[in-house]
């Protein structure tokens, strides 16, 4: 299988088990098409199956389609014998199964009940019929069908002489009305998994529409646990309860300005009188203690030379000049 195919499949089977509930291993309903189909191109069943719905699988077969199997089994031997008979008047050997129905112990019966409108039980029925009333779980009156028991249809397309037999159904075109029934067929030597058909996809998008509207809301019944186990309603759940109006998750509550991006404020401190009489703060008092002390590069240099403060220096070799 193809690495794109089987992404594909991967997620149509996980659509259905969000939706439906569906869960691992399958229950898939086999029919008699399908199994002519799989012997006809040698596809292993268990095999073929678990690849395309992508986990475990248990394949079961009715008691109405095993009949059918049989019946037409037997009106093919009918022939034959008939046709030996006139050519060469002997009974011909052949197997007393048809080599395409798998031993029980591969595929098991499934147990099926089948009812008219009055409740009376109707014993074997037609394999259509059957496995549509499996798939539909026999609904009464208005009651809208539904998969209860997650079945699996696998199918394949019928024989020409049988669509042109009278009281022909598709159980693939009926089984797709029925919300949440995965249908797999083979075509061409390939097995191939439906996409959710109509009535599934309908059933998809109002659940999730649903869901959203219970989350909107129903936000307020939902708690924040925290670590030392006290519970504590969100900031958004708070916002809602102070306004008294409906709680809805995305609101926040305002809050003040940055710190970092706010000025901060001068001390105001005591005034204070200098040498001078005037009256100086606080404020330049702190500017002339944060003054740095400039010093030349040649007062420093000289100071290196003589071994003494730069000051002296200066002054002494001021005066030198005023002597001379």
């Amino acid at each position: 299988m193809r690495a794109k195919r089987s992404k594909k499949y991967r997620k149509i089977m996980s659509s259905y088990q969000m939706t439906f509930s569906f869960r691992e291993p399958y229950q898939v309903l086999l029919d008699s098409h399908f199994l002519k189909a799989c012997h006809h191109f040698h596809m292993p069943l268990q095999k073929y199956l678990e690849n395309t719905l992508h986990g475990e699988c248990k394949l079961f077969m009715t008691k109405c389609t095993l009949a059918k199997i049989m019946d037409d089994f037997e009106k093919q031997k009918q022939k034959q014998k008939d046709r030996s008979k006139e050519e060469e008047g002997k009974r011909p050997r052949g197997p007393w199964r048809p080599e395409f129905l798998p031993p029980p112990t591969e595929v098991p019966l499934r147990h099926c009940k089948h009812k008219n409108e009055e409740g009376e039980e109707l014993g074997i029925v037609s394999e259509a019929r059957c496995l549509l009333d499996l798939l539909a779980g026999q609904p009464h009156g208005n009651e809208q069908a539904k998969n209860k028991q997650h079945y699996i249809l696998a199918t394949a397309e019928a024989d020409e002489h049988e669509r042109k037999a009278r009281g022909f159904l598709d159980v693939r075109e009926r089984a797709r009305l029925i919300p949440g029934v995965p249908i797999v067929y083979v075509k061409r030597s390939v097995m191939i998994l439906e996409e959710l058909s109509g009535a599934s996809e309908n059933v998809r998008r109002k659940g999730e529409k649903e869901k959203l509207a219970h989350g909107l809301l129903g936000v307020g019944d939902r708690k924040r646990k925290r670590g030392d186990g006290e519970e504590d309603s969100d900031d958004e759940l708070d916002l809602g309860e102070q306004e008294g109006g409906p709680k809805v998750r995305g609101l926040k509550r305002a809050k003040g300005p940055n710190p970092l991006s706010v000025k901060k404020k001068k001390a105001k401190g005591p005034t204070q009188t200098g040498a001078n009489g005037t009256g100086t703060g606080a404020s330049e008092q702190e500017s002339q203690s944060k003054r740095k002390r400039r010093r030349k590069h040649g007062a420093n240099k000289s100071a290196d030379e003589t071994g003494g403060p730069p000051e002296q220096g200066h002054t002494a070799s001021a005066t030198d000049s005023e002597a001379v």
